[in-house]
């Protein structure tokens, strides 16, 4: 899987008739489908009891750090995980800044000689979004999506305040990114499917499963990657979880485990699909909670 757009074709808007006919395909689906497996049943697919477990006792032991250290220490918490979290998530779609260079751009506010001032902004953008959200835990919808991309592209890409209008090809991509035409509505889908589930299914299966989908729609130009890993972590925020670092050196076990994903339906759970996707980010989610967060107070 690769993370350049390379070619995009113009197309007309598509007549509302056409747009509720799609919808109703995807609903007629679903409802075919209805709930065969309960949300517990789901659950238990995709983690198991030990896995439920232990992401409870992590989720209480954040909260008790988070409440036994002061400002200035959380500060510096904080800033230890986005440093190593803009590192990767950035370096994933090719940004050369080492950890180094990233820990002098986001913290000692230098600029590392011969690098791009694209790669910089990467970094700087990050930081303030994350920032951002940590601060405010927007609610997840069209607007807070579109602006949390606006914010990842300032001063990168002049494509941002609205989703894609035209078709895009992805390089080395096993899967083809939604027709641009039907970008809006697929990501009210999206957004209906989260709203369903957000509360029926662990907060982290909803989170790794609402990530797949949206980068198969692939709704911007650029900055499809790094807008979803953040929504990921917003996701995660907002349910009293940590945040994770999708890491650089596991990059080729997040395509394929994205990829999975790909093979089910938009609006649809298949388990046995997802299974890949939900444990990568278990996994990554212990591993960074070990490395970082545990580290501290």
């Amino acid at each position: 899987m690769a993370t350049r757009t390379v070619a995009y074709l113009g197309k007309s808007p598509l007549p509302k008739i056409v747009v509720q006919k799609r919808i109703a395909a995807f609903m007629l689906k679903e409802t075919s489908k209805k709930e065969k497996i309960p949300p517990k049943e789901i659950t238990a697919l995709l983690l198991d009891a030990e896995q439920v477990k232990k992401l409870k006792s992590l989720q209480q032991d954040f909260a008790y750090r988070l409440k036994k250290i002061d400002k200035a220490l959380k500060e510096d918490m904080f800033r230890d995980f986005k440093t190593n979290y803009i590192y990767n998530t950035n370096a994933i779609e090719g940004n050369t800044l080492t950890l180094e260079e990233t820990n002098m751009v986001v913290n000692d506010k230098k600029t590392p000689a011969g690098k791009d001032l694209r790669e910089i902004y990467d970094h700087l953008n990050a930081k303030e979004t994350f920032d951002y959200l940590l601060k405010n835990k927007p609610e997840i919808n069209l607007k807070s999506i579109i602006d949390i991309h606006a914010r990842l592209l300032k001063n990168i890409d002049a494509r941002v305040g609205a989703f894609r209008r035209h078709d895009v090809r992805i390089v080395g991509a096993d899967f083809k990114p939604t027709e641009a035409q039907y970008v809006y509505t697929d990501m009210n889908l999206l957004l209906k499917w989260y709203k369903k589930f957000e509360k029926k299914l662990h907060p982290l299966i909803v989170a790794a499963i609402f990530h797949e989908k949206f980068e198969r729609i692939h709704p911007f130009y650029d900055g499809n990657g790094r807008t979803g890993r953040m929504l990921l972590n917003l996701m995660l925020l907002k349910s009293s979880f940590p945040p994770l670092i999708v890491s650089n050196a596991a990059r080729k076990g997040y395509y394929l485990a994205l990829s999975e994903g790909h093979k089910a339906g938009l609006t649809a759970i298949e388990p046995q699909h997802y299974k890949s996707i939900v444990q990568f980010c278990y996994l990554q989610l212990c591993e960074t909670y070990e490395k970082i967060f545990s580290q501290w107070g």
